[in-house]
């Protein structure tokens, strides 16, 4: 992800812009028969199917090791698997609708040992879609129960997406465990499917009740996984229950929700009987440490929480690394060093007493087990282990060790001096984002149908795209005008995605209203960006809508957000041309529920 700033013109009016650019999160041959599969115990007149453990004894999870995933599927099947997603408008909504993907049967090989009748599917909430490399989740015990390989009945293999180093995941969880904290496993594979080269996808231990069993020792307690969620009287419906599902109590999330609605006094003896409030503190200065924006404290967004039934206490676990070793987060962009997007974080920090210890973990951290050397030296073995090249890792050395000097154009400061230097602060900067705690509106979002031509060429930006506003009014937004005041189109391209990512940014004046500006952003993996249709899909390919807003930060406010569509992209510049560019637009954005 990267800041785009669009220059103004001399004599322009209309001011100086810049957007967060999302390209990775918001606000994861015929051998197995095809078909869509309803998993379903194996028919009485097959043979029985014996327990067995495929690979021997070997660790799955051993860190020097690059495992070999092939996968043998129907095309049909392999086609429709990558072409799931969520839409990026449902889960902006108050209310995301349910959504589940399909589950497919392969044959798997991995290392040689060949398993038929394995279910596949893919895996991804939004930041790791991707229409052409998507993450996978295996199931080798769903259609053969008691099939282990090598005593794991499942494996998550996660593209990368937002991590083209393929390094982040597994440096960031074993500093968590490291730490005496309690972190999924992970090494590295490489995947293909149907003979097609996919790149090397991380290996992660998943969290179920064997990983409780192993971290805790109990697997009984309740298990909660986050997608932006928090405690809160509707805030804790967000976490989805993960373990005992049937009964559903959740009178334990309560019971936080209630502790931290205490005054401060009485709350800081009630909640050390809920949650592990030492083992938290240091959870939280793990996440800021490691510049996980898209984490628990960052944004209320990627992880679990377990009530060991052996203390009673509620544990933090992290999951969806991916975005470790970023530091800046791109959809909060005020966010300071310290973070605290998050009640519990907040809350704690508010007390003098409790910030003191969160930055003596910090402190402690740093002192005990952050060496720059040896966090350069995995880097430099990852890279050799998996063939990432040394492009891909600069930015997670650059975010370890600092680049350059003061005055440079990329000067970056090592991780170690901007934290102490936040400590440093009598008043930390930064501002806190915390997800509002209201009764969700759960009804049916505004929509708008959203379509154009565009094309730049030797830097002549001409063509508009049209919507029609939540009032009924109808929006012609133009390039050819807004080119008079401002570059109306910025080419771009992320490559801090795997594939990377092209972004373009469209400024349009809408001529039938004073020339009031808009701003499109669209997005396309450069995979998909040749001649074709191609469909919105997730964060990878798609579009949002803005207004110009100069009290908001970035000086824009979103107004919609892609929920189906296309791009019709006709023809694309290379080498000097590279930003030359030719498409249409044929989709519908909903609009954002605050100004529906």
């Amino acid at each position: 992800m990267k800041t785009t700033t669009i220059g103004r013109k001399a004599g322009s009016g209309f001011g100086h812009w810049w957007l967060a650019m999302i390209g990775a999160g918001l606000l994861a041959g015929c051998g197995g028969g095809g078909g869509e599969t309803e998993v379903s115990s194996p028919s009485d007149f097959d043979p029985p199917a014996e327990p067995v453990n495929i690979g021997g004894d070997a660790e799955l999870y051993d860190p020097e090791r690059l495992i070999d995933v092939s996968v043998s599927m129907s095309s049909a099947d392999f086609s429709k698997l990558k072409s799931e997603a969520r839409t990026l408008a449902s889960t902006d909504r108050e209310c995301v609708p349910e959504f589940e993907y399909t589950e497919f049967t392969a044959s798997v090989t991995i290392d040689g040992d060949r398993m038929d009748r394995v279910i596949v599917r893919k895996k991804g909430y939004m930041g790791s879609l991707s229409p052409s490399i998507p993450s996978l989740k295996l199931d080798f015990n769903d259609l053969w129960p008691g099939r282990t390989y090598q005593n794991m009945t499942r494996m998550t293999l996660n593209n990368n997406r937002q991590d083209p180093s393929n390094a982040r995941q597994c440096m960031a969880y074993d500093q968590f465990r490291q730490a005496g904290l309690a972190a999924p496993k992970c090494n590295y594979a490489r995947v293909s499917v149907n003979g097609e080269d996919l790149g090397v996808f991380t290996n992660v231990e998943p969290i179920k009740k064997p990983f409780l069993a192993r971290v805790f020792g109990d697997d009984d307690g309740n298990q909660y996984e986050a997608q932006t969620a928090d405690f809160g009287t509707w805030l804790s419906e967000r976490f989805e229950k993960k373990t005992n599902e049937k009964e559903n109590d959740r009178t334990d999330l309560q019971a936080v929700t209630d502790a931290l609605d205490l005054p401060d006094e009485q709350m800081v003896n009630v909640l050390p009987q809920l949650v592990d409030v030492d083992e938290f503190i240091r959870f939280w200065a793990l996440e800021t440490l490691l510049g996980a924006w898209d984490s628990a404290t960052g944004n209320a967004n990627n992880f679990h929480i377990y009530r060991d039934p052996g203390d009673g206490l509620f544990h933090f676990i992290p999951w969806g690394a991916d975005t470790a070793f970023r530091g800046a987060h791109p959809l909060k962009p005020l966010t300071g060093v310290l973070y605290r997007n998050f009640s519990l974080a907040d809350r704690l920090f508010s007390i003098p007493e409790y910030r003191a210890r969160y930055e003596a973990e910090l402190e402690d951290l740093l002192a005990t087990q952050w060496d720059e050397a040896d966090l350069l030296a995995e880097v430099e073995r990852i890279r050799e282990l998996t063939g990432t090249s040394a492009e891909a890792t600069a930015s997670l050395n650059a975010f370890i060790g600092g680049r350059g000097v003061a005055g440079d154009d990329d000067f970056r400061p090592a991780r170690r001096a901007v934290i102490e230097q936040a400590i440093a602060e009598e008043t930390p900067s930064g501002e806190v984002y915390r997800l509002a705690d209201t009764q969700p509106d759960c009804s049916v979002p505004a929509t708008t149908s959203l379509t154009g031509t565009i094309k730049s060429e030797d830097g002549a930006d001409t063509g508009a795209f049209r919507f029609t506003l939540p009032g009924g009014r109808a929006v012609n937004a133009s390039l050819t005008f807004a080119a008079f005041e401002v570059d109306s189109l910025v080419y771009s391209v992320d490559r801090e995605s795997k594939p990377a990512v092209i972004s373009l940014l469209l400024i349009g004046a809408d001529i039938n209203d004073n020339f009031t500006p808009y701003v499109l952003q669209l997005f396309i993996e450069a995979s998909d960006y040749v001649p074709g249709t191609h469909e919105f899909h997730g964060f990878a390919t798609n579009a949002l809508l803005f207004e110009v807003d100069e009290s908001q930060p970035g000086d824009v406010r979103t107004l919609a957000l892609g929920a189906e569509g296309s791009i019709t992209v006709i023809g694309v510049g290379s080498g000097a041309s590279e930003g030359d560019v030719e498409l249409s637009l044929n989709a519908t954005l909903e609009y954002d529920s605050a100004i529906r």
